[in-house]
């Protein structure tokens, strides 16, 4: 667990004892406009994603934006309890619940909530339509199609029909509707050093890392999605009415938000953002950065930080640096970062000097810690407790 210097209102962001998460409200709060602006005037809604931020204070703040469904969706039994308990009373658990230990959980939050859960097989839709029995509870069964992440997923056509007759012949359970969390085209290779290593979804040139145009992103979502829309028109026809369509994430949320038959968005990047999915949706800037520490400057050239992989957590690319134009952040072990510093830069981070990295990639930067360090206009504002770190089970 996480043991913070914990530092009084007003304390100026550089003051902030590091390595620290810092999120820039107004930053935040801008992103969340962006995104539930739309989602107000669209047909569908949007579901936010809070897995990523744990935060049920930004969770709040994201359902009072308005363009929601009115609830959250999470990863795991233990977050739907965390924003359950928070005032939340509609979770969708978006990914398979399957131990019976977790399913009693599960039917326990139901008890308080709505609670919603993917499937993808037989045995589980048995296993939770007997317990939710057992609780005097009815949970909603999303069946999750397999769109191409090799992951979870019952295969989109008559494998998805037939589970949904399943589940319509069964109390405890009712059909939620269809989910689908397509792969974002863009995912980097997992250990690259940075922007200039390509991923699947884009092409390099030149050493440059070249993303996707708006265009090709509508190309490929309505790909991947057709086959889910085509399995909801079979269900209908064939007597399973599918009361929703759930699909994810940030970068197709304008795209899938316009497409007949999908009912609701899941999106979680976008509040806080990171800086390859800003590469690819630019009208989101990053309220989540590091800042770092410099402890040493050995020689000419080389600068040491106090944040390493401990605190950054790059698991799909190393954080990039921000601010000085000569000055790139080019390894990390697991308590120090090293920054290579050509022409001006070269005399520049000295011991005490305060650093801004930009997580690549935020899925586990934010899993480093326990608390949020908001900040606007360059003050600490408070620490936000990211209750549903760790809640893995």
């Amino acid at each position: 667990m996480e043991r913070p210097v914990f530092q009084p209102a007003g304390t100026p962001v550089t003051d902030i004892d590091t390595p620290a998460l810092v999120v820039d409200l107004a930053t935040m709060e801008l992103n969340i406009e962006v995104m539930h602006s739309y989602f107000r005037q669209a047909s569908a809604k949007l579901r936010p994603h809070v897995a990523g931020h744990q935060c049920p204070q930004i969770a709040h703040s994201q359902l009072e934006a308005g363009g929601t469904v009115g609830g959250v969706s999470v990863n795991t039994v233990g977050e739907a309890e965390v924003f359950s308990e928070s005032g939340i009373n509609n979770i969708v658990v978006a990914s398979q619940v399957v131990t019976p230990a977790k399913i009693r959980r599960l039917c326990s939050v139901a008890q308080r909530s709505r609670i919603g859960v993917a499937v993808d097989n037989s045995k589980n839709v048995d296993d939770l339509a007997e317990a939710a029995q057992a609780a005097g509870v009815t949970l909603e069964a999303y069946l999750e199609l397999d769109v191409g992440r090799e992951s979870s997923g019952v295969a989109a056509g008559q494998p998805a029909l037939d589970l949904a007759r399943q589940i319509s012949k069964l109390g405890g359970l009712h059909l939620g509707g269809l989910m689908a969390i397509p792969p974002a085209p863009i995912s980097p290779v997992p250990g690259s050093p940075g922007p200039g290593s390509p991923g699947p979804g884009s092409k390099e040139e030149g050493g440059e890392k070249i993303y996707p145009s708006h265009v090709e992103l509508r190309r490929e979502a309505v790909r991947i999605l057709q086959p889910v829309l085509d399995t909801k028109s079979s269900m209908d026809s064939d007597g399973l009415p599918v009361p929703n369509v759930s699909v994810g994430g940030t970068w197709l949320y304008d795209i899938a938000g316009e497409m007949p038959g999908i009912t609701e968005v899941q999106a979680g990047t976008y509040a806080l953002m990171d800086y390859n999915s800003c590469q690819l949706r630019g009208e989101f800037s990053q309220a989540a950065k590091v800042l770092a520490q410099v402890i040493s400057h050995p020689v000419e050239g080389t600068a040491i930080l106090d944040a390493g992989h401990k605190a950054t957590g790059p698991d799909l690319g190393i954080p990039i640096l921000e601010g000085m134009l000569g000055a790139t952040a080019t390894r990390f072990s697991a308590e120090h970062g090293t920054l290579e510093l050509n022409g001006e830069a070269a005399a520049q981070y000295n011991p005490g000097d305060k650093a801004w990295l930009l997580p690549y990639h935020l899925g586990l930067c934010l899993n480093q810690y326990d608390y949020i360090r908001a900040v606007r206009d360059g003050k600490l504002e408070g620490f936000w407790l990211m209750s549903g770190r760790g809640q893995f089970g």
